[in-house]
């Protein structure tokens, strides 16, 4: 379009007594381009307030998330007490100074050497928590009186005392010795 014909089609709508919007853009356009130094200088609202709402959105979801992470109770780590991934694999004895793997505490749970009925599971964890003197020389004779199905190991989980059956777990701040044995005589 040649300069003589913008100014025409913008003298023409100019002459109009009233523009709707779509002709104010249209002629603002036009002399954007006839005078392109003169460029107009209003503001564009309606980007702004998207832009805005946008930003307001994300801080919003932002603030959401934060809230709901910190609102959630820290998770405890406990043993298992079901069978669900265990292994057909026993522990090298029923009291021992090692962990023992979840997958092997799982199959003793569900029966004892791999063969007896349903297995007793005693963890202590006396890295994390403050154990009286003696309470592993207790526990070990504990499992000693009950080696049929009882088995002993440290543990690395939420509670100083553990003790788990398939389907119950008990937790132990101090040596019980009636407490463990109700919980191992089901």
């Amino acid at each position: 379009m040649n300069t003589q014909t913008i100014q025409e089609q913008i003298d023409e709508l100019k002459s109009k007594q009233q523009l709707n919007r779509r002709e104010r853009r249209y002629l603002m356009k036009l002399e954007e381009k006839l005078h392109p130094e003169k460029k107009s200088n209003t503001f564009n609202w309606k980007n702004l307030t998207i832009k805005a709402s946008a930003l307001l959105l994300v801080v919003v979801l932002i603030g959401v998330v934060i809230w709901y992470k910190q609102s959630q109770p820290a998770q405890s780590k406990l043993p298992p007490i079901d069978i669900t991934g265990h292994i057909e694999q026993n522990p090298p004895s029923h009291i021992s100074d090692q962990e023992m793997p979840e997958s092997i505490q799982k199959h003793m749970l569900e029966h004892a050497d791999g063969k007896g009925k349903p297995g007793v599971v005693i963890q202590y964890n006396c890295k994390k928590y403050i154990c009286e003197k003696g309470l592993t020389d207790k526990l070990k004779q504990f499992v000693k009186k009950y080696s049929e199905n009882v088995y002993l190991a440290p543990g690395n989980y939420d509670g100083k005392i553990i003790l788990t059956r398939l389907g119950k777990r008990d937790i132990l701040e101090s040596y019980d010795e009636k407490k463990i044995k109700d919980f191992i005589t089901f």
